[in-house]
């Protein structure tokens, strides 16, 4: 049984894995924030942004208004 599985073991190939390829962001109307192919907002780095996460970004002027007065 042993040397079965030293056998088999010997058969094994290891292969290279390759990253798949970066995601392709295509710009959306506010500054800083990408589409990606599932038509998702996302940040720079691909990651998705919450609905209040993009609202915070696309208003970010108007909260620093509210914030200063």
């Amino acid at each position: 049984m042993i040397k079965q599985l030293q056998n088999q073991a010997d058969e094994i190939e290891l292969w290279e894995i390759e990253l798949e390829d970066t995601i392709e962001l295509e710009e959306s109307d506010i500054p800083g924030v990408y589409f990606n192919e599932f038509l998702e907002y996302v940040d720079e780095e691909g990651n998705i942004l919450s609905p209040s996460e993009v609202d915070a970004i696309r208003y970010k002027e108007d909260y620093e208004d509210d914030y200063y007065r």
